[in-house]
């Protein structure tokens, strides 16, 4: 029988990380409602949020859907100790931040939805780069 050279991995991490799967698929279900259901998520926009949202490229869904199934990759090899989890967060927070980046900067969005429109793109930037950290972190103490 052969013992695995990795370190043993605290409880608290595994919650860690089914949490940044649990994150990343809700933003799968939020991805899939945007591009599927958009018109019905859109009822309580004003006109003017309508507009700037029906005006929103479509490579920036195709960068929202990187930046998900590329959290939820990593979320799961997070969960089995794979290396590959650095590198798919890695990809998740750049997306993530082009993402936001340009719907709330460039777009405009921040001017059209108003400072309370930018707290979840705030706080999906944010957990994007602690499920980063938290993954590089895990490299460094042999938990992947």
């Amino acid at each position: 029988m052969t013992e695995d050279p990795r370190a043993s991995v605290p409880r608290w991490c595994w919650l860690f990380a089914a949490a940044a799967l649990l994150w990343n698929l809700m933003g799968c279900m939020i991805f899939l409602s945007e591009v599927f259901a958009k018109e019905a998520m859109m009822e309580s926009f004003t006109e003017e949020q309508k507009e700037w949202s029906r005006a929103i490229p479509i490579w920036v869904y195709v960068v929202f859907a990187i930046s998900v199934l590329s959290g939820v990759i990593g979320s799961i090899a997070l969960l089995l100790r794979h290396k590959l989890a650095t590198h798919c967060f890695a990809v998740s927070f750049v997306a993530v931040v082009t993402q936001m980046g340009y719907t709330m900067l460039v777009a405009g969005g921040l001017k059209v939805m108003g400072p309370s429109g930018a707290v979840m793109p705030v706080l999906v930037t944010m957990l994007s780069m602690v499920w980063l950290c938290f993954a590089k972190y895990s490299s460094t103490k042999c938990w992947l």
